[in-house]
């Protein structure tokens, strides 16, 4: 039996763990060790919000280090064996389609005096391997978190020039504090767009934190409708194929025995 650490950045992309572990999670974070159960592995499921500062805070505080108190398996005093991110993210390349689910084998960040984080071998490998045992198409991918979202092509294909794959706001930051508590990573993603999909630029409503401001996302949608409806089918469908994946992944033992 493996405790892993189920990170996403939002209660959408955090939903399919709370189906699958069947049960109803109304805070942002698990409330207790071993409240959630997929087949013999203790899930926490942590909703990290939008965007690397947001990540990183709470990841600190998932794992003690903003202080010992916050630690969310300290009732138990046990250390979680892997930490599983998971997601949307964006497609760099012609070669990932949409719906494509990804692992990642190493993070950059856009800051290039940043170094790569790498993902843990072992688990990276478990999770793939048994995924494509069970005729789940999963691919290792770099990644690479931006503070911005890649909007449009040439947003990403400048990003792939870094000979990254696909893009997210999250993975590095928690990559960066998982690495500093000794707990080994996995990132498993879904392509929720390509370089060839049109959509707003919802850039213009992040605050500070690199998260979405509500009214002015809102106001940013009802300019452009269209494109905001094929943006939320988009994701939509995605995580529909993310889930099919977590539906078999989760309860299955690929976490444990993990290297950092």
């Amino acid at each position: 039996m493996s405790l892993v650490y189920v990170f996403a950045a939002s209660k959408m992309e955090g939903e399919p763990v709370k189906q699958i572990a069947g049960t109803n999670i109304e805070s942002g974070l698990a409330p207790r060790f071993g409240s959630l159960r997929s087949g013999a592995n203790e899930l926490v499921l942590v909703i990290g919000g939008m965007g690397p500062k947001n990540a990183r805070a709470k990841a600190a505080q998932a794992f003690g280090l903003a202080s010992p108190q916050s630690a969310l398996s300290i009732s138990s005093g046990r250390r979680p064996d892997a930490v599983l991110i998971i997601g949307l993210c964006g497609g760099l390349t012609s070669s990932l389609p949409e719906n494509r689910i990804v692992a990642y084998t190493d993070c950059l960040l856009t800051e290039p005096d940043k170094p790569p984080q790498k993902c843990s071998t072992t688990i990276t490998n478990s999770v793939v391997e048994f995924l494509l045992s069970r005729g789940i198409s999963c691919e290792r991918v770099v990644g690479i978190t931006s503070p911005r979202i890649a909007v449009t092509r040439d947003d990403k294909l400048a990003l792939a020039r870094s000979g990254a794959n696909a893009v997210d706001m999250e993975s590095y930051e928690i990559l960066v504090v998982a690495g500093q508590a000794g707990i080994p990573v996995a990132v498993l993603r879904v392509v929720a767009d390509t370089p060839d999909t049109k959509m707003p630029d919802f850039n213009r409503a992040l605050n500070q934190d690199g998260a979405l401001d509500g009214r002015k996302a809102l106001r940013i949608a009802l300019t452009s409708p269209i494109q905001t409806a094929r943006l939320l089918s988009a994701n939509k469908r995605a995580m529909s194929h993310l889930t099919k994946a977590l539906e078999i992944l989760l309860p299955a033992d690929c976490f444990s025995k993990a290297q950092v």
